[in-house]
């Protein structure tokens, strides 16, 4: 498979499952009520912005930030990356 390939099927798939977690919650994320020393729980949050809770609850996406457009841009680069080294390992040249 050629490289121009490779990174259009990975950009395909990585917008695809942008446009996936804002439908249904598939980005892993923790909760925790808003007081001091806060025990977090992992759950699985979808990225719709109508949806957020803000009142009294603090949402770690990913497990490393709070706002909404850093998680967009992180699950657009991580699945970007997975899918193109999927590709790499596992569909190489065919002769």
């Amino acid at each position: 498979m050629q490289l121009k390939k490779k990174v259009m099927y990975s950009g395909v798939i990585s917008a695809a499952t942008l446009i996936t977690s804002i439908f249904i919650p598939i980005i892993p994320c923790r909760t925790a009520p808003g007081v001091p020393n806060p025990i977090y729980s992992w759950t699985l949050c979808s990225l719709n912005p109508d949806k957020i809770h803000t009142l009294g609850t603090i949402t770690e996406y990913l497990g490393y930030t709070t706002s909404l457009s850093e998680t967009y841009i992180l699950t657009i680069l991580i699945s970007f990356i997975i899918s193109l080294g999927f590709f790499h390992f596992f569909m190489g040249k065919r002769r």
